[in-house]
């Protein structure tokens, strides 16, 4: 009778693991591998952290004209409100470059750190990168755990920890941040796996990130577009283009001296303006192990022959001044910002800090505008090319 019970538990155990096997090769055949991109398209500009998250993906768009480009939320800014943003003034026309966009929302300092190691070991275009840095990292507290959680990608981790260019002190770190945010010691120890059972583990992992890193691409690869071909790429005219920057954010911004869009500042800011007079006043950008994490990026592009161009973003000086954080406060995140990056060789500053009273060089609070983008493109650019 117990042999009976036991074969019956083996036979119902066995049944169970062919149906998933099944289930995974129906997935597996219904989205293609993550490598697969559509030939002559260009995904560049896609704003996705299903793609940020696929290097075979990334990779596979990637040519010798291509730079990876880090950043967040910055990236979703759409063309309707802002006709500057890459994906306009270098997607739809061949200069030369293409920028490559890794990061959405909530990817900061760590987040970047983990992705430049695993993409590090797919080969860096160049060994050139830039990221895009924004005071908002450095708030007290740091970023909160249950954010980082919904943006950690295990298959970054994976490949950040089998680059054998990233420091073992680099790799210590981050692990140490990981646990502090709540990754479990599971999906740690499969990602650079020592005993059997890690092993296993990270054969699982694998698999089921695979997977869902599949099936998210499914929906990427509908918004790629044809790549812009020309024989004789052109050079920016950055003076003309920074002129229609102008002259489009005089059309969009009517409705406030700040040199806000309009529609942001009518349905979203004014409305609880006067609700936010001061309300915080005890910022100090002081207690966050953002400038650590920060840090531990420009190491590893040391350690992994990345020369790095750190774009630091402005605050809009008028919002928060009102808001309670004063000029002496974002002055003091602002050097040491550049003090970090100051401590690292492969790191160059593109620095615009100085125009957080300048109209229209962000759209909203904290995000690049019209001019913005321009100034912010052509350090890019130059730094792509070997300029200054």
């Amino acid at each position: 009778m117990e042999s009976r019970v036991l074969h019956s538990r083996f036979a119902a155990l066995a049944i169970g693991v062919l149906v998933a096997v099944c289930a995974i090769v129906a997935i597996c055949l219904a989205f293609p591998a993550q490598n697969q991109v559509r030939e002559g398209a260009e995904y560049s500009y896609v704003y996705s952290g299903v793609k940020s998250s696929s290097v075979d993906f990334v990779e596979a768009n990637l040519d010798d004209e291509s730079l990876l480009v880090f950043g967040s939320s910055e990236f979703s800014t759409p063309k309707r409100l802002v006709p500057q943003v890459p994906a306009q003034v270098f997607g739809d026309t061949d200069y030369g470059l293409r920028m490559m966009l890794v990061g959405e929302a909530y990817d900061q300092s760590l987040w970047h750190a983990i992705a430049l190691g695993a993409y590090d070991g797919a080969g860096v275009p160049g060994d050139k990168v830039a990221i895009i840095v924004t005071p908002g990292w450095f708030t007290d507290g740091g970023q909160d755990a249950e954010t980082f959680k919904t943006r950690f990608s295990y298959s970054l981790y994976q490949r950040f920890c089998a680059n054998p260019d990233v420091p073992d002190e680099a790799k210590a770190y981050v692990r140490s941040r990981l646990e502090g945010y709540g990754v479990g010691d599971t999906q740690l120890d499969a990602a650079a796996p020592t005993l059997p059972q890690d092993y296993l583990n990270a054969a699982a992992f694998q698999v089921l990130d695979d997977l869902k890193l599949r099936q998210g691409l499914a929906e990427v690869r509908e918004k790629g577009v044809d790549r812009v071909q020309s024989d004789a790429p052109a050079t920016p005219d950055f003076a003309a283009l920074r002129n229609e920057a102008k002259a489009t954010a005089e059309q969009m911004s009517t409705t406030n001296d700040w040199g806000m869009e309009d529609s942001f500042y009518t349905d979203q800011l004014e409305p609880v303006l006067a609700d936010l007079k001061d309300s915080r006043t005890g910022e100090t950008y002081t207690d966050t192990p953002e400038y650590d994490d920060l840090d531990c990026f420009l190491g590893i592009a040391d350690a992994c022959g990345v020369e790095v161009l750190v774009v630091l973003s402005p605050e809009m000086g008028p919002y928060y001044d009102h808001i309670g954080i004063d000029a002496k406060t974002r002055a003091g995140c602002y050097d040491q910002v550049r003090s970090v990056v100051a401590g690292h060789a492969s790191a160059k500053l593109a620095d615009f800090t100085s125009h957080e009273y300048e109209k229209y060089f962000l759209y909203d609070i904290v995000h690049f505008g019209w001019t913005g983008w321009i100034d912010v493109e052509e350090a890019i650019y130059r730094f792509a090319k070997g300029g200054a």
